[in-house]
């Protein structure tokens, strides 16, 4: 089989992933995991780091699983920080697994999310491309295109999350 070892290879699986894929503005999908990835390129971010950027959201939003991006030969390093950065996955370790350290069959949005944050920002490389992902998704270019009530929505759980980053 063959290895998706660099950069360009997590690029390319990025792009066959998103394909297809618009964003809720009706924009190419992977040109939001580009920025992401350029973001984190631009303050020095290891190319571990830059690898997940690029693939932050494959496993939340296609049929890629963590397991897959382990097969195809994913850094190890790069995988577990799309692990912290993938809300199911996080949602999954908390609430339905029993091995988990909070087993329940359900938590409220608010518990889902301060769980999600917290691990997040247990690791500064996983902390370093939510800021990168929440801010490409704040640019007022982009917030143009939705109406105000999602404006505004988008606008209001950002804010939040951005606050559950900095604790």
């Amino acid at each position: 089989m063959e290895k998706f070892s660099t950069l360009n290879d997590c690029i390319a699986l990025a792009e066959f992933a998103h394909r297809n894929q618009v964003d809720q503005a009706g924009m190419p999908y992977i040109d939001h995991p580009r920025r992401v990835m350029q973001t984190v390129q631009a303050q020095g971010a290891m190319p571990y780091v830059q690898m997940a950027a690029i693939l932050h959201d494959v496993t939340e939003d296609t049929t890629f699983t963590i397991s897959m991006l382990l097969e195809l030969g994913i850094a190890p390093a790069a995988v577990e920080l799309i692990k912290l950065l993938d809300r199911g996955y996080s949602e999954h370790y908390y609430f339905h697994d029993p091995t988990g350290p909070l087993y329940a069959q359900d938590g409220t949005k608010e518990q889902k999310n301060y769980f999600y944050y917290a691990d997040i920002r247990t690791n500064k490389d996983a902390t370093l491309i939510k800021l990168a992902d929440i801010n490409d998704n704040l640019q007022p270019w982009r917030l143009s295109y939705l109406s105000q009530s999602r404006q505004e929505y988008l606008t209001d759980k950002y804010d939040k999350a951005l606050k559950a980053l900095k604790g």
